[in-house]
């Protein structure tokens, strides 16, 4: 981020962006209010936006915090095994260069007499990095083949793991001519820093370009080594504590909690690029210039990422004046849709001047589903395929269970069996509506609350969940449990049966028979296969804005029925509220005891199945 001095944005005319760092909260607190009092239109300003754009410290941040802490320290821990001599953490290193000092903060440094090793610590997976094959064995990561354009052949990890450590695969990179090829192709995504795999690489190249020039003016000329320490995906838990209760990831299997890439290679590549953005750093704080002069936006602005720019309303100050209802990079899956006339995704849109659904020409709407989002703005109209949501209700069977739960994505495993990141589950609810219709959101509701967040209550979970479920003599269920993405459901199934054996075939069963309501409302190609119209959405609404989370289908389809003023209104709330169960401090302002936040839950728990119930009415309505 780049701080010129006479940016308005910079009053006090302070050369030093470490202490310029410490105005950002202020900053953003001013783009807020002017966002918040510049005319939106149809659209509130809401609480969602205030996070979106909300770069201090979050209450998601601010719960996650210890963990991230946690694995800073167990990395730590793991490197000593694998790495000789002393460790400093968060070392500091300078460097000037052409009158301006550039600074960069080491999570650990390890040294010896014959060299130093750098390690970047990042609170992500290895699985970012590593080649591996989902459920239904097809191949995923990062990976090359030795085939003519990196399809079919023989796949190759891109790095290779030696003990602990990983390795740049370039023996099996001089397989053959394609396998070089597609090696350096797939290594790219690494010299990237706007892709996922790339932003990690990039700074600690950026590290490497300080720490490098520093040592050498010393006269320091051990070899140095970078390494990134991320957590390891294939680490299972086993449950192992100490004598205060806390979590002990000792080697389990051959397997570390924390793995290291040697970054060795992509750092020294990296260092052209780098030594471009110094210098046009350099030359941008250093040339006056007008500040109301706009740049393109692009993949740079992070927009509507965690690391969204600050300045997102300097730069988007006629964009953010459009209500999300009618802008231009709501058109679905656009990014290869206007290639033909020089637009390629949202950000060309925005520097061509379409602010606006409607500043895009129709004749560039040659894809129906583009037509179709266009004629529902323009003429305030909804479209509904009655022929596929008939199809969709044929296929349930009686008594549909709308099923919910909430869970913990912990960065550490907390109970055995358990993996860096696994949704831990502590809540579910479940309405059940044994005909068309007829169900009590009271009476017919169960909710599981788990009564303490450091207790493994998982086996009384699984349990109640059998136990509100109906079988047949087979073992199926009788009935269908219904989901809004029916993946996150049915994976927490799984992990329920792997966990417990004895509840196995009843948990399974229940994965077996489920519907999803996506498949309602937006699609299923699969499903909807051989169907007119088997590829475009079966509803649309303009104020859907091309997202059909539950937060926008609900106040359409089921206006009376709202999220907004609860204590606990989406599902990050949620676990930061079973994050702080015997807090002493406020949750959310507003929440101040255990059973505050119990009750808190509930309601939104309960909220998330009867809104499947209450759209389920209002579409049965619409299509007879």
């Amino acid at each position: 981020m780049y701080f010129p001095m006479e940016l308005k944005h910079n009053p006090e005319e302070k050369d030093d962006i470490d202490a310029e760092r410490e105005r950002r909260e202020e900053i953003l607190g001013e783009l807020l209010d002017s966002m918040k009092d510049s005319t939106m239109g149809d659209a509130e300003f809401s609480e969602e936006d205030d996070e979106k754009f909300d770069s201090a410290p979050s209450p998601e941040h601010e719960a996650l915090l210890p963990y991230y802490d946690q694995v800073e320290k167990e990395a730590l821990r793991v490197a000593k095994k694998y790495f000789d001599g002393t460790f400093q953490s968060q070392k500091l290193f300078e460097y000037e260069h052409h009158g301006n000092i550039y600074r960069c903060y080491v999570d650990i440094c390890n040294e010896n007499e014959k060299e130093i090793n750098i390690i970047e610590v990042k609170a992500t997976t290895s699985r970012k990095y590593s080649y591996w094959k989902d459920k239904q064995d097809k191949n995923q990561g990062l990976r090359f083949t030795d085939t003519k354009g990196n399809r079919g052949g023989t796949p190759y990890p891109l790095f290779v793991k030696a003990e602990n450590i990983w390795h740049l695969n370039t023996a099996q990179s001089a397989v053959n001519e394609h396998s070089l090829k597609n090696f350096e192709q797939k290594k790219s995504v690494l010299l990237n820093r706007y892709s996922n795999e790339g932003k990690y690489p990039h700074d600690l190249a950026f590290q490497r370009f300080v720490i490098e020039h520093r040592l050498r003016e010393l006269g320091d000329n051990r070899p140095v080594n970078y390494y990134l320490a991320v957590l390891n995906s294939d680490y299972v838990y086993d449950g192992a504590i100490d004598e205060n209760g806390k979590c002990v990831y000792d080697t389990i299997d051959g397997q570390e909690i924390v793995t290291f890439f040697n970054l060795n290679e992509i750092t020294e590549e990296y260092q052209v690029i780098i030594l471009k953005e110094i210098a046009y750093l350099e030359s941008y704080i250093s040339t006056p210039h007008d500040v109301n002069n706009k740049v393109d936006v692009g993949k740079h602005c992070a927009w509507g990422e965690k690391t969204e720019c600050l300045f997102w309303s300097h730069c988007f100050q006629k964009l953010r004046d459009v209500p999300e209802t009618n802008s231009a990079n709501k058109y679905m899956n656009s990014d290869q849709s206007f290639m033909d006339w020089g637009i390629k995704g949202k950000y060309e849109l925005i520097n061509d001047g379409k602010y606006k659904l409607d500043d895009v020409p129709k004749e560039w709407l040659v894809k129906e589903k583009h037509q179709i989002q266009r004629d529902c703005y323009d003429k305030g109209t909804e479209y509904i395929d009655k022929e596929k949501m008939q199809y969709w209700f044929e296929k349930l069977e009686y008594p549909i269970y709308h099923f919910d739960f909430e869970g913990f994505p912990c960065p550490l495993p907390r109970f055995k069996g358990e993996r860096p990141y696994t949704q831990s589950v502590f809540e579910f609810s479940l309405h059940i509506e044994r005909k068309e219709g007829i169900c009590d959101k009271e009476k017919d509701n169960f909710i599981f609350l788990n009564e303490e967040y450091y207790n493994d209550e998982r086996k009384a979970l699984a349990k109640a969940i059998i136990d509100h479920f109906e079988y047949n003599e087979d073992g199926s269920l009788k009935g269908t449990m219904l989901a809004q993405f029916t993946t996150y459901e049915k994976g927490r199934l799984e992990e329920l049966a792997a966990l417990y054996p004895e509840y196995s075939d009843k948990l399974l069963a229940i994965r077996d028979k489920s519907a999803d309501l996506l498949h309602l409302l937006q699609n299923n190609k699969e499903m909807y296969n051989g169907m007119k119209n088997a590829d475009i959405f079966n509803y649309y609404h303009k104020d859907l804005s091309g997202s059909y989370s539950i937060k926008k289908t609900l106040p359409i389809l089921v206006p009376t029925l709202t999220y907004k003023g609860m204590d606990v209104g989406n599902g990050v709330q949620a676990y930061i509220a079973y994050i702080n169960y015997d807090s002493d401090q406020p949750t959310f302002n507003t929440l101040r005891t255990k059973a505050d936040r119990r009750e808190a839950l509930k309601r939104y728990c309960q909220q998330d199945t009867w809104a499947m119930v209450e759209i389920l009415r209002s579409v049965r309505r619409k299509i007879k």
